[in-house]
């Protein structure tokens, strides 16, 4: 424990020093300072739990120090030390919570009991707060748990209700087989800066939900499905509850908080052991929004085959695949989904017979040009990801990106000098366009229907650079731009770069120019 003692006058400093039987209280080291400047260098430089200090001294006052070690969030007892009886001094240091007050003269026994308090409430602050942080870490652990069992049983991983029930009673929960429970499917997608992780993401929801339901604790439960869908369970207290004004509140708190689009899927009240089917029934109703449509979808307004599919026209889209027409198709082709989607004929019935139909026609298109070696072909090693080609389907803008990719992959064939050069185009093209996100080769692959491997081989061959260097380069480079020709603070800078952690993005901007973000700022207002 590190002791700093702050006093303008030498001779009180070397007294106290002297004076103290230092063997009877347990400080490691002490420190000394004349006035409050050297008291901060201190202070910013070593871990100091207490201070001992005078509350006149001519460069700032004791109470000024103390004030500015509360700003700044140090965590030290203060002792007071003052030859004046000012009553206004006093009702200051209290207002501070300043550990105790010392008016002089003051013998050294004095001092020492005083600094034996302080020390001894330090150990007992320490032993709290570590007994409160391992209560919270062993909460946060026991919903970890509960959740991967809860995610289990919804997915039927696990079938034996009882011992579901038994597992959840030991963690505090108290449910049964015939618990009625309300459920809801929480969808997050499109997010516009750095995705948060899905731990983060589960506290943050868990947190929100709680204090938007106040439920008594151990009736409501979070449980990640995956890395965009969560489902909210819980048990009803009050028929009062207005569920859907809570929906639209959790909805926006989530947009802002974030920075994505939040589509909220109510299931039935259901007994806990039909809620995996309940689940399934949710699922497919998520599956149905290939339009990635927001907001709270109930069961009646989630989209629903109006009619028949209706297939387009491929006789004649196959004929401008003979003449070359891949511009004309590439347009008429999203076009029509376009159209489905508007007349509210689009679901993932329809947009999985449209996806058939579609990559039938490509493979037809490719074999007929004579070019039947091509490694789209292949499944497994290729420089394609053929996953991602065939699961096109789950949503209207996947499907628009697959069209825009086969088309230009034709227009490659027959022009293979440039195909490179249009893959490139395609790859930057995306990384611009999503520059506020924090993108990544997967991400870019995915989009671009590239194997992740050989993504990185073009890029390095084609730009001379690794990619994850140039995201990070174009990142920096917009950011250095808003930093000097707008008004934005560095925080916001950093989020539109698809940054949520301030200090790396600070870190990251200084690797690259040199300079902090803040010394920007501050040469923008000299």
């Amino acid at each position: 424990m590190n002791l700093l003692i702050v006093d303008d006058q030498p001779m009180v400093v070397e007294g106290i020093l002297a004076g103290v039987d230092w063997e009877l209280i347990t400080i490691d080291k002490k420190f000394t300072a004349h006035n409050i400047i050297e008291a901060k260098n201190i202070i910013q430089t070593h871990q100091i739990e207490l201070l001992l200090c005078d509350i006149e001294m001519p460069m700032g006052s004791g109470l000024d120090l103390y004030e500015w070690v509360i700003e700044q969030h140090y965590t030290m007892k203060c002792i007071f030390l003052t030859a004046h009886s000012d009553f206004s001094y006093a009702q200051k240091a209290v207002h501070l919570q300043g550990f105790d007050y010392l008016l002089q003269p003051v013998t050294y026994k004095e001092i020492e009991g005083s600094l034996q308090k302080a020390i001894d409430q330090i150990k007992m602050d320490t032993t709290v707060k570590s007994y409160y942080n391992y209560a919270l870490d062993l909460k946060k652990r026991e919903k970890q748990t509960l959740s991967s069992l809860l995610r289990e049983y919804l997915l039927a991983l696990r079938s034996d209700v009882k011992e579901v029930v038994q597992y959840v009673s030991v963690l505090s929960y108290t449910l049964e087989a015939d618990s009625s429970c309300e459920i809801l499917m929480i969808q997050l997608f499109d997010f516009e800066g750095e995705r948060w992780e899905n731990d983060l993401l589960f506290y943050a929801i868990d947190n929100i939900w709680n204090e938007l339901l106040t439920i008594k604790i151990g009736k409501l439960i979070v449980i990640c499905l995956d890395s965009e869908h969560f489902i909210l369970l819980y048990q009803k207290q009050d028929e009062r509850l207005d569920l859907k004004q809570k929906m639209m509140l959790f909805m926006r708190t989530a947009e802002q908080l974030f920075r994505c689009k939040v589509a909220l899927y109510p299931g039935k009240t259901t007994i806990f052991s039909e809620i995996p089917d309940e689940v399934k029934r949710l699922e497919k109703r998520s599956r149905k929004n290939v339009i990635k449509k927001d907001g709270i979808l109930e069961a009646y307004n989630t989209m629903e085959m109006g009619q028949e599919y209706i297939s387009p026209d491929c006789n004649k889209w196959a004929q401008y695949i003979k003449d070359g027409y891949y511009d004309l198709l590439k347009e008429e082709a999203c076009k029509y989904l376009d159209c489905m989607t508007q007349s509210g004929r689009m679901n993932d019935e329809a947009l999985r017979k449209f996806h058939k139909d579609y990559v039938y026609l490509f493979w037809e298109g490719i074999k007929n040009s004579g070019n039947v070696k091509s490694d789209l072909y292949m499944e497994g090693e290729s420089d394609y990801n053929y996953e991602a080609l065939m699961n096109s389907y789950t949503s209207v803008i996947r499907m628009k990106s697959l069209i825009v990719f086969t088309m230009n992959y034709l227009k490659g064939m027959d022009n293979q000098e440039n195909f490179n050069e249009s893959r490139m185009d395609e790859i930057l093209d995306y990384i611009h366009k999503n520059i506020q996100k924090n993108i990544t080769r997967k991400d870019i692959a995915e989009a671009v229907y590239l194997n992740p491997e050989y993504l990185s081989r073009l890029f390095k061959k084609e730009k001379g650079i690794k990619l994850s260097d140039y995201i990070q380069q174009e990142k920096m480079n917009i950011a250095n731009h808003l930093l000097r020709t707008t008004n934005f603070s560095v925080s916001i800078v950093a989020s539109k770069v698809g940054y949520s952690n301030f200090s790396h993005f600070a870190q990251s901007f200084k690797r690259v120019f040199g300079i902090s973000p803040s010394e920007i700022k501050q040469e923008n207002h000299k």
